[in-house]
């Protein structure tokens, strides 16, 4: 569904319950496991001003949740009525030295001019911790470490503002933090693949590690591995997608394949646009750009030859849209294959068509990954080993122990639709439940811990499987702030 539809759709439905009461105010794209959905605020539009009553969620086949009542108009008018405190008293401004009434009284040390003179605009962050760092003294330096760590919150700037601390760190003779912030740094260029960046993290890296000790940096790896996935693939067939597609198929795609080249920062498709094609891509660098819910967007990854994209064209249904907007991000090459066609094929070549909904649902969790208040922390990189450790995707028709009590969980799950209830010995009601886009048993798969209730999913739930020793294996070799966002999880 498009935004439009979304938004008439509620609309209509308010409309039918409410009559005039209630109004539409904003529709916003949502990144869920089992697919894109839209939240949509609901007001009580009065004289005084909107009051809120609902964010409601709408799925791509129009089915719209929670169901809204006359409870949800009562709540919300009760939440509106706070006590609004009574206006302030002539003695209680002159506490204040605030004279009212005579123009003539001098003004007190306390009075209102000296109120307004301390009202001072603060410089913005960012020019105040370039004016430190322009002085360059030790104490502009110190000035500078204290501002810089507020600027990380600005998503674009990130990588530049870790380099820059990393410098101030190498001034102040603090290699260890110094070297932290370099390789923080350097994965956050990686994700973006900025290789202009990262080649000046590495010369910084050099300079700080040595020549040996540079040579076994993460640094020198990340960017000699950039630098490998850019090698360009010499026709479709070296895509994994296509790869094992028979030669009679391949006779029947060719003439319907064609060669597109874009320029640097040229769209290929945008979110939410009709999606007509499949598409690999043959060289250069593809970002994959999504919605924010507060409006802009932001570079979710970056896309290497071979990859393919678009499968919403083949596998959305009637009138497919594209769930993210593709750009280049240098000059690229791209291979444009009919969706007609594609999916002729896929209907033929069953494992063919297996490949593209698989690829379809690895881009659905990654892109909820990305848009996770949690998940959403962690680089590219952390994020791609995570989903190498995805096993599997089932939808079970009835009540399925997932995971018994009192043993240790072989699997974390990721709960794509319906849910899952959480059941201690011997009890019909469950103790907890885990809704949809929500994790269970992450922490107790990665740590060996054997939880005291029993998960089973419910009837109609979709679960995604992640295999526990693949997760174990990937908190040995990471960080500790990547083992603190997993224990998070759920």
């Amino acid at each position: 569904m498009i935004r439009e539809r979304v938004w008439k759709t509620v609309a209509e439905e308010l409309r039918h319950k409410f009559g005039t009461l209630l109004d539409v105010r904003d529709v916003r794209r949502v990144r869920r496991v089992a697919g894109d959905a839209w939240a949509v605020s609901v007001v009580l539009a009065t004289s005084g001003g909107d009051i809120h009553v609902a964010d409601l969620v709408v799925d791509d086949a129009g089915a719209i949740a929670p169901t809204l009542g006359a409870d949800h108009l009562v709540d919300a008018v009760k939440r509106s009525l706070v006590v609004v405190s009574p206006p302030p008293s002539i003695d209680e401004l002159a506490d204040f030295g605030i004279t009212v009434g005579d123009e003539d009284a001098p003004p007190s040390s306390l009075g209102l001019d000296r109120l307004l003179e301390a009202q001072v605009v603060e410089q913005p962050i960012a020019e105040r911790a370039q004016v430190a760092l322009s002085k360059g003294d030790r104490k502009s330096l110190f000035e500078a470490r204290e501002l810089l760590p507020k600027l990380l919150g600005d998503h674009e700037r990130r990588g530049v503002t870790l380099l820059t601390m990393a410098e101030v760190e190498s001034k102040l003779g603090e290699p260890s933090l110094s070297r932290g912030y370099l390789e923080a740094a350097s994965r956050e260029f990686a994700d973006r693949f900025d290789l202009d960046a990262l080649e000046k993290a590495a010369a910084v890296a050099l300079q700080l590690y040595g020549r040996e000790g540079y040579a076994a940096s993460p640094i020198y790896t990340l960017l000699e591995q950039s630098r490998a996935r850019l090698k360009p693939i010499g026709d479709l067939f070296d895509s994994r997608s296509f790869a094992w597609l028979p030669e009679p198929m391949r006779s029947r795609l060719l003439p319907h394949v064609r060669t597109r080249t874009l320029a640097p920062g040229e769209t290929l498709v945008a979110e939410g646009a009709p999606s007509e094609n499949v598409f690999v891509v043959k060289s250069g660098l593809l970002g994959v750009w999504l919605e924010k819910p507060e409006g802009g967007s932001w570079l979710v990854r970056c896309c290497f030859p071979g990859w393919l994209l678009g499968e919403s064209s083949v596998l959305g249904g009637p009138e497919p849209r594209c769930t993210a907007t593709l750009k280049a991000e240098r000059v690229s090459e791209v291979f444009v294959c009919s969706a007609k066609v594609v999916r002729e094929l896929m209907e033929e070549d069953l494992a063919f068509g297996q490949r593209i909904a698989e690829t379809k649902q690895i881009h659905r969790i990654d892109s909820f990954f990305s848009m996770h208040e949690t998940m959403g922390q962690l680089d590219v990189r952390v994020r791609d080993d995570i989903l190498s450790c995805l096993q599997r995707l089932e939808t079970f028709e009835s009540d399925t122990l997932l995971l018994p009590a009192n043993e240790v969980p072989t699997v974390a799950c990721l709960v794509a639709r319906g849910t899952i209830g959480l059941f201690a010995d011997g009890n019909e009601v469950p103790i907890g439940v885990v809704e949809a886009d929500s994790f269970y048993g992450v922490r107790d798969a990665i740590h060996a811990i054997a939880p005291s209730y029993a998960a089973i999913a419910r009837a109609g739930t979709t679960v995604a499987f992640f295999e526990g020793k693949k997760l174990q294996k990937l908190c040995e070799r990471s960080p500790e702030q990547v083992i603190a966002v997993l224990e998070r999880l759920g």
